[in-house]
Formats: C-alpha cells, sequence, structure tokens
C-alpha cells in the first residue's frame, strides 16, 4: 500500500498579504496569492518567508520556488522550478499549456489565444480557463488581455495582475 506524502508550503508574507506555494513529492503543486479587491495602500514589499518542509526534495524545490518568485517580482526572466501539471479537462489543459509559451515581456488577446488552440470565438472560454488556474505564477495567465487592451480579470485581483505585468515591462499604458 502506496502511503500519502505530507505536502510542505512556503508562505512569502508581502505588504499585500501572503504568497502560499504548496509542494509535495518536489514539485509545486498549488500557488495563492491573497485575494485584492481594490488597490493597496501601500506599495509591494516583501516581509518574512517561512519554508514548513516534509523532506528534502520539497526543501528543495521550495527554495528554488522563494527565489523564482523573488526575482520574477523583480522583473527578471527566469525559469520556474518543477510543477505538477493541474488536473483539468482536455481543453482547460491546452488553454495553460498555451499560455507557458508567452514570452516574458509579452502579451496576447484572450480570442488571439482561442485561435492558436483551435478554438476561434472561445475568447471567453479562454478567459474562464486563465481564471481556474492554480498556478498563476508559474502558468501565466497575466499575459492575456481582453481584445480592448484592458487589464480584463485576475483571479486573485487586477492589482497582482498589473504588478506582474509592470515588472515585465508588458504593461503599456495600462
Amino acid at each position: 500500500m502506496k502511503t500519502k506524502s505530507t505536502p510542505s508550503l512556503l508562505k512569502m508574507s508581502t505588504t499585500w498579504g501572503s504568497i502560499c506555494v504548496t509542494a509535495k513529492d518536489g514539485k509545486v503543486v498549488l500557488c495563492s496569492l491573497p485575494v485584492l479587491e481594490a488597490e493597496p495602500k501601500k506599495p509591494f514589499a516583501w516581509g518574512a518567508c517561512r519554508i514548513e518542509s516534509a523532506g528534502p526534495a520539497d526543501d528543495s524545490v521550495l527554495k528554488k520556488t522563494k527565489k523564482f518568485i523573488r526575482d520574477l517580482f523583480g522583473g527578471q526572466k527566469v525559469k520556474p522550478p518543477p510543477y505538477d501539471w493541474p488536473e483539468a479537462n482536455p481543453f482547460t489543459t491546452r488553454v495553460w499549456k498555451a499560455l507557458v509559451s508567452i514570452p516574458h515581456g509579452t502579451t496576447m488577446k484572450y480570442g488571439e489565444l482561442a485561435r492558436i488552440i483551435g478554438r476561434p470565438g472561445g475568447a471567453r472560454a479562454v478567459g474562464r480557463a486563465c481564471g481556474a488556474n492554480p498556478l498563476p505564477l508559474f502558468i501565466p495567465c497575466h499575459r492575456v488581455l481582453p481584445t480592448d487592451g484592458s487589464l480584463g480579470g485576475f483571479s486573485s485581483g487586477l492589482p497582482w495582475k498589473r504588478l506582474l505585468l509592470e515588472k515585465e515591462q508588458s504593461l503599456n499604458g495600462l
């Protein structure tokens, strides 16, 4: 009988709330940002960081994840540490795999992404798949915008999307 491994946790405090990342069996499995309904009153800044690890493989991936996230918010083009693809229906999985092909520092429209994955006219479905992304810092759904060029939506709130795009220098007047 196979035993279930205990997940490990990385908690990175910021002035906007805590970024939490869960790892299991040496791979990132979940990433959550605190939901922001409005622009924060304080500028984004880092606070304390804590890792609760269930073993050496998770400890290693969470240390790499901490560096990845700090580099990402520092505007650097960085490769994410190992992560498990989330379970989803085939369409959502296609959307998520297409998201990782959008280059750092660029954006794409929902409709354009829909056409690329073979679903012309599926811009809203692409938006729903982006909103269901459980690894928003690893699968870059923030790089997709509506046709009108506005920010559109983001599961944890538009301040996060704006900050990520600003850090990637892909926010052209938004």
